[in-house]
């Protein structure tokens, strides 16, 4: 019987009369006083003493009438058995509905309704349907046990939610509903136990977010859905346990995220999810351990994003994804353990991007994927634990490069292709630099000379010139191993009639030489040295010669003359030196010196007339016979190395400073 005045009341007469416990409410209710059936305690069942019909109750929400005036106060009912459907649907209640520790046979309904505050602390209830309702204070759920939904979608609440401490359970289904909802008081979580989805999408929650110590299980499907939400305080989610996916993709966070010591299980799905989410006061996620990826793409951070301490495994995803995120301060993950790729692939970091004590597992793909990211504060890689995978750092944009050599020997796969860095704070030491960049300049086999190009730029602009060289010289060096090798796997066989191996041995002697004379370009005054042993070398060889007798005048007028034969045939031991003695007939002849006969031979742009004068005759003894030979080589290496030289000085081996 639907009771709507105390007249219907009167009418209820034999079984249907009110129990003592009903009048007791009554006459509290007009008084405004609470009323605690048995000893206040939640009932398990029905009972004389505690049963409360839902028509009456209604009636009582509702203000009661003109015989039966209910006080501003509302109702405040403790521990009684809610009998029957409590439909308070489009209906407007007089004062606050408080229903603590209380039991419903059958769900509550309340959608559309307006109320001035709710409170079911303690309550049990098979499911509660509170759509577009409108409460003025706030909505009180602590301790609540539910075993089917509780939905407040498109409600809009002046106060708080809380249900901290409550168990629900909505099975495979939503457990907890306040899609698009205005929430004016924040929403209170904590140590909630759910099962089901708990949703907030699309809701505006002017205060904070706060789940801390919940246990939430969302199976296979959400957790915690916050998609597209507005917060305009913080989300607060420490030491949450979920299993689904936690998402706040697109949302709104006016001041900060901290997941701090969480436990997520993401099941099939991401374990949390903050995709194109817009975080104003920083996200931390210190010490989390979660199964599945967790996601930051798009997500614009306005302070740091912390994942010290963390244990992420992927699931066979991403362990960590801030594609494309924008933070403004630093990205910390310290002592982080991955397991799957950690992907920053076009981010961009206002501040520090620290890995300082991280143990990277990305199996057989990308341990750590920085391509294209922006850090201005810099990268610190020192002290690395362990990496397994490539780590890519192509295109990507350093401020500092803080590093150490043991981090970098722990990674197995580097690519710096693009790689760029203001600063380098770490070690100089040559060696070290040179095998860090063997291993990053490379990608599917092929050479590529830009991290050479950028190490020897930092080391150019700070002073250590020397070093810089010796950068350039090895990429010099292993860019021709490229290309050698190249040719031997068959490029350009088209546009060469020559053999590779022909090519190759060709290059591989001009690289010889270039390298060995100047340098690559780089160190032309190596040439000088190899023209000064040289010139040594023939001075020494020249005066031996000469010594030995095995010199002869280069013209044919002396060579034939009566004053030369004379000498030349006769018992002279060395009629060079006899013919151009002082009071021999060949005195006015070319003086021969040694160094000067040694400086035409080697160097091409010199003429001092001593080769014109004087060669070695193959016919006059041994020292002949191999100075005339070595002349000729040291003519050809002479201009081998001048022209080496040459093109060294004016840049046409080195192709940059």
């Amino acid at each position: 019987m639907l009771i709507r005045t105390y007249a219907d009341i009167t009418k209820l007469k034999g079984k249907a009369a009110l129990s003592p416990a009903e009048r007791t409410l009554i006459d509290n209710c007009t008084l405004g006083e609470p009323t605690v059936l048995g000893d206040g305690t939640r009932p398990e069942g029905p009972s004389p003493e505690r049963t409360i019909r839902a028509d009456l109750l209604r009636y009582l929400i509702l203000g009661g009438c003109e015989q039966c005036r209910v006080h501003e106060r509302g109702v405040q009912l403790v521990g009684a058995w809610i009998e029957g459907e409590l439909d308070l649907s489009f209906a407007t209640a007089k004062g606050l509905v408080h229903l603590f520790r209380c039991a419903f046979d059958t769900s509550l309904m309340a959608r559309q309704a307006h109320l001035d505050g709710l409170i079911l602390s303690g309550s049990s209830l098979p499911a509660l349907d509170a759509s577009g309702f409108t409460v003025r204070g706030s909505v009180f759920l602590d301790k609540l046990k539910g075993t089917g939904e509780i939905s407040l979608s498109g409600a809009e609440i002046g106060g708080q939610l809380s249900g901290n401490g409550a168990v629900l359970n909505g099975e495979d289904g939503q457990v907890l509903t306040a899609q698009g909802a205005i929430i004016r008081g924040g929403v209170f979580l904590d140590n909630i136990m759910s099962v089901g989805e708990v949703s907030f999408s699309g809701a505006q929650i002017d205060g904070q977010l706060s789940c801390e110590g919940a246990e939430m299980s969302g199976g296979r499907g959400f957790a915690l859905n916050a998609q597209g939400v507005s917060i305009t305080g913080g989300v607060f989610l420490r030491k949450l346990k979920s299993t689904g996916e936690v998402s706040f993709s697109g949302a709104k966070i006016d001041v900060q995220l901290v997941v701090n010591d969480a436990g997520l299980n993401g099941v099939v799905g991401n374990a949390l999810s903050a995709q194109r989410a817009k975080i104003r006061g920083g996200a931390f996620l210190n010490n989390v351990k979660s199964i599945g990826e967790v996601s930051f793409s798009g997500a614009e951070i306005d302070g740091q994003l912390s994942v010290e301490g963390a244990e992420l495994n992927g699931g066979g995803r991403k362990a960590l994804n801030a594609q494309g995120a924008k933070i403004m301060g630093n990205l910390t993950l310290k002592r982080l353990k991955s397991t799957g790729e950690v992907s920053l692939s076009g981010a961009e970091i206002g501040g520090q991007l620290s890995f300082v004590g991280a143990a990277l597992n990305g199996g057989k793909g990308m341990a750590m994927n920085a391509q294209r990211i922006v850090v201005s504060g810099g990268l610190i890689w020192r002290q690395i634990n362990s990496i397994v995978g490539q780590v890519g750092l192509s295109a990507a944009h350093l401020g500092d490069l803080v590093d150490d050599e043991q981090s970098w020997n722990a990674v197995p796969s580097l690519r710096l292709l693009g790689a760029t860095y203001d600063n380098l704070v770490g070690p100089l030491d040559l060696s070290f630099r040179k095998r860090w960049l063997v291993e990053g300049a490379k990608l599917r086999g092929q050479f590529h000379p830009q991290p050479y190009q950028q190490l020897a730029k930092f080391y150019r602009e700070t002073g250590h010139r020397h070093e810089a060289r010796e950068i350039l010289i090895e990429k010099e060096k292993e860019q021709r191993k490229a290309v050698r090798s190249s040719i031997a796997n068959g490029r350009g066989k088209e546009d060469s009639a020559l053999h590779p191996y022909v090519r190759i041995l060709g290059n591989w002697l001009w690289d010889w030489a270039t390298r060995l004379v100047a340098g690559y370009g780089y160190k032309p005054w190596l040439a000088l040295g190899w023209l000064t042993g040289m010139v040594a070398t023939v001075a020494v060889l020249a005066n031996l010669t000469w010594n030995a007798g095995d010199f002869a005048p280069n013209s044919a007028v002396v060579l034939t003359s009566p004053d030369w034969k004379a000498i030349a045939d006769g018992p002279s031991a060395n009629p060079a030196a006899d013919w151009s003695a002082t009071l021999a007939p060949g005195k006015d002849f070319e003086t021969f010196f040694s160094l000067a006969y040694a400086l035409d031979v080697v160097v091409p742009v010199l003429d001092l007339g001593q080769t014109d004068a004087w060669a070695p005759s193959p016919a006059r003894g041994g020292w002949g016979t191999w100075m005339f030979y070595l002349q000729k080589l040291f003519i050809v290496l002479g201009w081998v190395v001048t022209a080496i030289a040459a093109a060294a000085i004016s840049g046409m081996i080195r192709r940059d400073d």
